[in-house]
């Protein structure tokens, strides 16, 4: 199945002050993130962000931050490691998703990516990690997770194949522009 630029959302998980600066890579992890968030606010797809119980891991960093609050993207906090748990209380947040896929971006791929993959998946969700722009602490922690998801049946895919299956023609109006965005 392809991404469909109509009918898909973006969700960033956890990317937290008291966190970020332990995971693997955090510098090229943070331009992989700002880059889909360009490619997402650019095609007015929506996006959404959470920020695990921030009191104790501190609130998004401020680049992102700054990037998610210009693009007036939606924020839930959560203390549950999946954004859309399986409990008898109603989850807030699964109220907002009205599309039918979700790419997931953030941290950590083991924890709360993981978690938040599986739980949509099983309410029904098309589900999309973006490699380059989930990360853990420890390589194979996020190795471990990839695979596990991908065993699950949720989509792991690159920039590249998130970018051009939302544009899906060189006529895009933006084809020029995020394009760009390719290293």
């Amino acid at each position: 199945m392809l991404i469909d630029s109509s009918n898909c959302s973006l969700l960033l998980i956890d990317v937290q002050t008291k966190l970020f600066p332990k995971i693997l890579h955090a510098q090229q992890l943070e331009n992989s993130i700002l880059d889909c968030l360009e490619v997402f606010y650019t095609l007015n797809v929506p996006i959404f962000f959470s920020e695990q119980y921030p009191k104790g891991l501190g609130f998004t960093i401020d680049k992102v931050l700054k990037r998610l609050l210009s693009y007036k993207a939606s924020k839930f906090e959560k203390t549950s490691f999946s954004c859309f748990p399986n409990t008898s209380e109603p989850c807030n947040a699964i109220k907002v998703l009205k599309t039918k896929q979700i790419i997931l971006i953030g941290i950590e791929t083991h924890i709360c990516v993981l978690q938040t993959a599986m739980d949509l998946k099983e309410k029904g969700y098309e589900v999309f990690i973006v490699s380059e722009a989930v990360g853990s602490r420890k390589k194979n922690e996020k190795e471990f997770a990839i695979n596990r998801m991908i065993q699950n049946g949720i989509e792991v895919i690159t920039f590249e194949m998130m970018l051009f299956e939302l544009l899906r023609d060189s006529k895009n109006n933006h084809f020029k522009t995020l394009s760009s965005l390719i290293r």
